[in-house]
């Protein structure tokens, strides 16, 4: 195959901008679907807690505090839109901002058919749009990102241009920062000339946030919070490397987060799946591995346009970075936490794309649009089951508020206790930090009359097995959740000859 560097003929801009309004508004369709019912687990608690008032303290939202996206989403609230929305409304209006920024920012680097591609990943691919409509920080954090690395594109016009480039990438840090690796990765891409107005509008994003975080916290509370959430999340339940150092579990975690939840493709272990879908997926598979391909071949044989280099250099800064991060800082049963690669990703995909586009012109929209089909086809069954059923966590506390009366009975469980003090607070749900702890606080319950349950995320749940009698089970499919995508519901029965103490 030959990569010549003249482009193709030009698409007119009327009718790419059609069909890229087509693709957003099918990316904000595909949110809306994927919309969920109710708050899914306890980081979306926490943001809805802030609603009604900001505390770190108290969890309202838990650090490091997310100060942009809870203002956005305080202004949804107080537009009157309802909790679920207020919170998801933020990602789903930068997003489709961001989606049609980054379709007219690509167009004059990666030519019409480039650009449509990566729109089309980026409105489409599972990932995104399943985070985009949760409500949570991560489509926020997603579309300024997104936003950043558009301006830093155009950063060498103009001053103007690479302060706004800095502000959103400080004001991307005030949402989401542990984007930080991808957003740092930025840096790359601003000329030299241009990096102290960069450095100006980075400063002027982060003081907007961080002035308003420090004066309602308070900077001894502020460092106090602080320090001890990057202590446990370093050393006890962050899911670092220094926690779950397992060399296998985590490239078997990273493959999955990345590949399965992210892009769609085949994994194993989906065997029954429809045949319809796996062979969606397996042809996505081919499509994305033939425009990496083709960007591949190009770049050995020093093929690639000027404007396409760029593209994928900025991608590999943001995603090379942040990937390392990821793998060896977070915690992978997470795959929420595989968004900014996705991203990255699907740029380097828009470039294969752009090179075939210039190299195969009569067959580069046919293929552009297959692979739109394609990415819709594989992410639709995951967006119609994340908005149709609520997740495996609220269906366990409306299961338990319709079946067990809440006098005299005790839960024990993990990070569902967050949502049983949010929808049903008359409920004791507790939440032990230990194995050794539950183990005691069951027995002691137990034996004062309490009918006790235990869920599976409970920790040390596996020692109380000879006691425990299942009752209910809840799961999704874990590409649409990850992390507890299969909870039971257990009676436990005190060993025999253990008689009560008191009644309760």
């Amino acid at each position: 195959m030959s990569f010549k560097v003249t482009p193709p003929v030009p698409m007119p801009l009327r009718t790419f901008a059609g069909v890229l309004a087509v693709l957003v508004g099918a990316g904000v369709g595909a949110r809306v679907l994927a919309l969920p019912r109710l708050l899914p687990d306890l980081d979306a608690v926490n943001f809805a807690r802030s609603l009604r008032g900001f505390e770190l303290a108290a969890q309202a939202p838990h650090f490091p505090g997310y100060p942009v996206y809870v203002a956005l989403a305080r202004g949804a609230s107080a537009a009157g839109a309802s909790e679920v929305s207020a919170l998801a409304v933020p990602g789903l209006v930068l997003g489709a901002l961001a989606l049609g920024v980054l379709g007219f920012a690509l167009r004059p680097r990666l030519g019409a058919v480039g650009a449509l591609v990566a729109v089309a990943l980026g409105a489409l691919l599972p990932l995104p749009v399943l985070l985009g409509a949760t409500p949570a920080s991560d489509g926020t954090g997603l579309a300024l990102l997104v936003l950043a690395a558009c301006a830093v594109g155009s950063s060498g016009h103009s001053r103007r241009h690479a302060v706004l480039a800095g502000a959103l990438v400080g004001l991307a840090i005030g949402a989401r920062p542990s984007f930080l690796p991808a957003l740092l990765g930025l840096a790359v891409g601003v000329p030299r000339g241009r990096r102290g107005a960069a450095l100006e509008g980075l400063a002027g994003g982060v003081l907007v946030w961080l002035v308003p975080l420090v004066i309602l916290t308070g900077p001894e509370t502020l460092v106090r919070i602080g320090s001890g959430f990057l202590r446990g999340h370093a050393g006890e339940w962050g899911g670092t490397v220094a926690v779950r150092p397992e060399l296998g579990w985590r490239l078997e975690r990273f493959g999955f987060d990345v590949v399965a939840a992210g892009l769609g493709l085949p994994w194993p272990g989906s065997d029954g799946e429809p045949g319809a879908l796996l062979a969606a997926r397996f042809l996505f598979a081919l499509a994305l591995a033939g425009a990496l391909g083709a960007l591949v071949l190009a770049a050995g044989r020093r093929a690639l346009a000027p404007s396409e280099r760029d593209v994928a250099g900025l991608a590999l800064a943001m995603g090379v970075p942040y990937g390392a991060w990821m793998f060896l800082g977070q915690n992978l049963l997470k795959a929420r936490h595989a968004l900014p690669l996705v991203f990255c990703l699907g740029l380097l995909v828009a470039v294969g794309g752009a090179v075939l586009a210039r190299s195969w012109p009569p067959r580069a929209a046919p293929l552009a649009g297959a692979l739109a089909v394609l990415c819709a086809a594989v992410m639709l069954p995951e967006a119609w089951a994340q908005g149709r059923e609520p997740s495996p966590a609220a269906r366990l506390v409306a299961h338990v508020a319709a079946t067990l009366p809440p006098s005299g009975t005790l839960l024990f469980t993990g990070e569902e206790a967050r949502l049983f003090e949010h929808y049903v607070p008359h409920y004791r749900a507790g939440r032990p930090a230990t194995g050794e702890q539950l183990r005691r606080e069951v027995t002691r319950v137990a034996a004062a009359g309490a009918r006790v349950y235990v869920t599976s995320s409970a920790p040390g749940v596996e020692a109380l097995a000879p006691y425990l009698e299942p009752v209910a089970r809840f799961t999704c499919d874990p590409r649409v959740r990850s992390h507890a995508h299969d909870i039971v519901l257990f009676h436990y029965r005190p060993p025999s000859g253990a008689a009560p103490d008191k009644v309760l």
